[in-house]
């Protein structure tokens, strides 16, 4: 990707999600990191909230201690682009977003303030129950920062309408009924939404839903998607925290779908 100057942030957001999928900081080779340093601005950020966000993120995976200037600036620039509402969206002048801010949250909870954590819960009410990412992004900005909403029965509410959204094969599409087939994507942050509250969901979405990221893994480890950082990344992510947590005792090869796709990336990270 690098080689083909592909967009820093589809880079780094592919490297920081295979790195939190099990792959060693030392496969991501160095000219992509020097490149993340050298495109980083005088104020902090790149291209971007969304750009910021996820560099940010990727430094952090790589060495925190090494590149914490650079974190540090990264996240002054977010906290000085917030939209009014107290969020963030792809850039200060854009609306607020549930995908970006809650995944902001969620991934940099440093960033996570009582004031931005209640503006999501307020943002998700006014989108309550419309795309199952935007929920599932919700639960993981509310359960990694400890938040309790001050709507009652929201997370409750939420949980629900995510699980019940997951179709018959397994997967989940952008919502139950809508047109398009279920997609690596929707299914892996929906079962990542779901597993921030396990003990509020039937133990059989969850098996579902690995089975329906085994099954529909290609033999190269990765799956069919138009973009590998919002695709393969997220899918082998969503496996190690479903394997880890110990909610599908009955997967299928175990950690071997996991270790195929990294393998496969880090075949790709070489050349």
């Amino acid at each position: 990707m690098n080689g083909k100057k592909i967009e820093l942030k589809r880079i780094t957001k592919t490297a920081a999600l295979l790195i939190m999928s099990g792959m060693s900081p030392n496969s991501i080779p160095q000219p992509v990191v020097t490149r993340c340093l050298e495109e980083q601005h005088d104020d902090g950020g790149w291209a971007g909230v969304a750009d910021t966000f996820w560099n940010v993120v990727f430094l952090q995976q790589i060495e925190a201690n090494r590149y914490s200037e650079a974190i540090e600036k990264g996240l002054r620039y977010l906290q000085a682009h917030k939209t009014p509402e107290g969020l963030w969206g792809r850039s200060r002048r854009d609306i607020s977003r549930i995908p970006v801010a809650g995944a902001l949250l969620y991934l940099l909870p440093e960033l996570a303030t009582p004031d931005t954590l209640a503006s999501l819960e307020r943002l998700w009410i006014s989108e309550k129950n419309s795309l199952t990412y935007k929920a599932a992004y919700t639960l993981m900005a509310f359960r990694r920062n400890a938040y309790e909403p001050w709507t009652e029965g929201l997370i409750d509410e939420t949980v629900r309408w995510l699980a019940d959204n997951q179709r018959d094969d397994g997967g989940f599409a952008p919502w139950k009924s809508h047109p398009v087939d279920t997609d690596v994507f929707c299914t892996s942050i929906a079962l990542l939404g779901l597993l921030q509250y396990p003990k509020k969901v039937e133990p059989a979405v969850f098996e579902k839903g690995f089975h329906w990221l085994v099954s529909r893994q290609l033999p190269s480890g990765i799956w069919r998607f138009h973009e590998i950082e919002d695709g393969a990344s997220w899918g082998l992510y969503a496996m190690t925290q479903l394997l880890k947590l110990g909610v599908t005792k009955n997967a299928p090869r175990k950690g071997e779908p996991v270790q195929k796709g990294v393998t496969y990336a880090g075949d790709m990270a070489d050349g």
